[in-house]
């Protein structure tokens, strides 16, 4: 998996460098949290060749706690109230309301969601908006075919598959000079084509997230401006 994620958080990484800046003022964290997710029906479409398209509202479960578990990673940066975030959530999804025709269809490890986000501190709470890509590794099969989980991005089993954007707003704690807990409430949407056998599938995700995580900054709060 991490060889898939790393190309495609350097290409944020750069995307994002040039509104960066520098300058003394300029914090630096990193944060880890864990949560799960709540996904709301949404459209999915099943092509096969020859065969009729499969077409439905799906239900989805996440099961963040079972192997592989639901994690969001983050690095920050601030200057004064406003900064930007590069975050990788592994997001899961299981479709619960299975057709006949469908024996499997679940995209669990997983659902990663590569964002580049903007932030902003107001009135005690952090408020966040920002889009990205979603790099999937499907599992299905369908009419008794399954999909091999190879090929995509070097060979990996995982693929580019679409746009995602969020909004989000957190509230943290600080509890040592470099330490903080975050509580976050977050909305994706997400619109990814993923490979089946003999077809593909379109899927649309729309999730509320909850997580709880733990954050460090990395520069020093001394001689920096903490938001």
């Amino acid at each position: 998996m991490y060889r898939a994620v790393y190309p495609w958080l350097g290409l944020l990484a750069c995307t994002a460098w040039p509104h960066l800046g520098q300058g003394q003022q300029r914090v630096w964290e990193a944060a880890v949290s864990g949560g799960g997710a709540l996904n709301v029906p949404s459209p999915l479409r099943i092509y096969q060749r020859e065969v009729a398209t499969l077409r439905l509202r799906a239900r989805y479960r996440t099961e963040p706690f079972r192997p592989p578990v639901y994690y969001d990673v983050r690095l920050a940066t601030w200057r004064g109230n406003q900064g930007w975030a590069l975050r990788l959530t592994h997001h899961k999804i299981i479709l619960r309301n299975r057709p006949p025709e469908v024996q499997r269809f679940s995209i669990t490890d997983g659902f990663n969601l590569v964002t580049l986000t903007r932030l902003w501190q107001r009135h005690g709470f952090t408020w966040a908006a920002g889009a990205g890509a979603v790099i999937t590794h499907p599992e299905s099969t369908v009419r008794n075919k399954a999909f091999p989980e190879r090929g995509g991005l070097f060979g990996t089993g995982y693929f580019l598959s679409g746009p995602v954007v969020e909004v989000g707003i957190a509230k943290r704690y600080t509890f040592a000079p470099r330490w903080f807990v975050q509580a976050e409430a977050r909305a994706t949407a997400a619109y990814v084509r993923v490979p089946i056998e003999d077809g593909h599938a379109n899927v649309t995700n729309l999730a509320v997230h909850g997580l709880l995580g733990v954050g460090f900054r990395i520069s020093n709060p001394a001689t920096t401006q903490v938001p």
